[in-house]
Formats: structure tokens, sequence, C-alpha cells
């Protein structure tokens, strides 16, 4: 790997500076050597620490399938076909559901470092074992409820293949209100759309506002969460897809999710939606 490389390079020019020039010298190295590491790859797995040159090692990977991680899909890819999901879950206003597995670890160890640890990065491993636990296996090779796109509609060759097997042909995270950005300088919604984006290849586009400040839903119970997030979303765009996937890191209720996408569907009506999420509280 190209990173490797460079790194032998600089270690062996370093070791044959003298003691003094090694002083001064290290700790710009070690700042170029981050740089490049961030540019080109990572140098450990995010779980274990190991030496990786993907963010979640494929040990750590196989260790998590062994261990039954993401078995739920088994059963149904689509939450909203499994009973121990929708028997928790807010009446949907979307189509269908996914998740990586209930909020365990590692996935709770992920959210918390990408929403409060001031770790973006996390992001990437999340999206990562999305890709793995469900959009391979689940979503790519099982072409859920197709359909066929308006013959009116223009679409590049991606979403045109998108069109006829399933997969949404636009991502759309949920927002976030202006003082929690302004709290977490970023949206974990907006930076695992922005993954699952490069990912898939498919575009994402922030459409949905939140335009009103609302309070956290974790301490409130069901009718509070509604009452919370009501009218709290808006979205004036016409749509130019027939599916979507909106993004979000975490479900309990479904209250959120619901009002996002019915902020959406108010002004797309017909759209199909699809909802992504890394980790679901449901299967109890």
């Amino acid at each position: 790997m190209l990173n490797n490389q460079v790194y032998k390079i600089v270690i062996k020019r370093l070791t044959q500076l003298s003691g003094f020039q090694q002083k001064f010298l290290a700790p710009s190295v070690w700042q170029f050597m981050k740089q490049i590491n961030a540019a080109f790859g990572h140098q450990h797995c995010y779980l274990c620490h190991q030496h990786s040159n993907q963010i979640v090692c494929r040990y750590c990977l196989e260790t998590l399938l062994e261990d039954g991680f993401g078995q739920h899909l088994s059963a149904s890819p689509d939450l909203l076909r499994n009973p121990n999901a929708l028997k928790n879950l807010d009446t949907p206003n979307y189509d269908h559901l996914f998740a990586i597995d209930n909020y365990v670890w590692p996935i709770d160890k992920l959210v918390l470092d990408m929403k409060f640890g001031n770790k973006p990065v996390a992001a990437k491993a999340l999206a990562m074992m999305f890709m793995r636990f469900v959009f391979w296996p689940c979503i790519e090779r099982t072409s859920i409820a197709p359909y066929s796109p308006a013959p009116e509609r223009a679409c590049d060759s991606i979403n045109a293949a998108n069109a006829t097997n399933g997969i949404p042909q636009l991502l759309i995270p949920v927002p976030l209100s202006n003082k929690r950005y302004w709290q977490r300088h970023y949206n974990q919604a907006q930076l695992l759309c922005d993954c699952l984006s490069i990912a898939t290849h498919i575009p994402n586009q922030a459409i949905v506002r939140r335009v009103k400040h609302t309070l956290a839903q974790t301490e409130l119970n069901k009718q509070q969460r509604i009452d919370n997030v009501y009218n709290a979303f808006k979205c004036d765009l016409i749509i130019n897809a027939k599916h979507i996937a909106v993004i979000d890191d975490v479900i309990t209720t479904g209250v959120t999710i619901n009002a996002v996408c019915q902020a959406i569907k108010t002004r797309n009506p017909t759209i199909k939606i699809s909802v992504w999420t890394m980790a679901i509280t449901l299967l109890k």
C-alpha cells in the first residue's frame, strides 16, 4: 500500500538524522504522516485497533457474523415485515425499513462516538457495516418491490438501473437543528449519507429542513415525542425520483423519521420511501 511505503521511507530518513535533528523534525513528520493516513486509508481498525487497511478489519466483521450480528435480517431484511419490530413502531409513513442490528455493541459505541465524541470518522465505520450487513446482501441482490420509472422521466444510467431493481435513486439525511449543528459542527445523518452515497454511487441531497428546534427525544414518552416533532420539518422540493432513502443513525419509536417522511410526502405524495438506519431499539 502507498501509505505503508511512504511510512517506511519517512522512518528510514528519520533514523539517518542526528538526535538534535530528530528532536525538532519528528513532530512535523508525525503531522505529515497523519495527513497521509487521512488521505490514503486507515492504519488501524476502529474496533480492535489492530493494523488494517480498512476502517473495520476483516477479523472484526467475521467475528460479528459468528456472534450472530445482524441475524434479524434472516427472518426479513425489511423490518416492516418483522412482527418484533413492527409492534413497537409508530405507524410508518414509509415503505421499507432497514437497519444493521439492535442498538448493541459495536453500533452503540460508534453512534455515541459520532454524535457526542467528536469523532465523525465513526460514520465511515457505520456506513461500511451497513454496506456489508444490509446493502450488499439484502438490498442490492434481492430487489425488493421493483417498480418502473415514469416513461417521460430522463434518468442517467445509475438511476435507470436503480429504478428497475428497487434501489433508491436519492439519499436524504434527517436534518439537524441549527442549535445542535452549532454545538456539534456537523450533522451525523449527513455524514452517514455522504459515506453511503460514495459507497453506493447514489446521489444525496439535504432537501428536508428542520424549521423549529425540538427537545432531545431520549427522555420523552411516545406521545411527548409526537408532540415534540409536530410540524418540525418541511420539504419544499418536488423530487425528481420514484424511490428515495432517508438516512438516520438510530430509530427508537420511529416518531422522528415519520415526521420527516410526512414532510416529504406532503410535496411528493406518490414517492416511495425506504428508511436506512444504523440501529434500532425495536427488536425486544
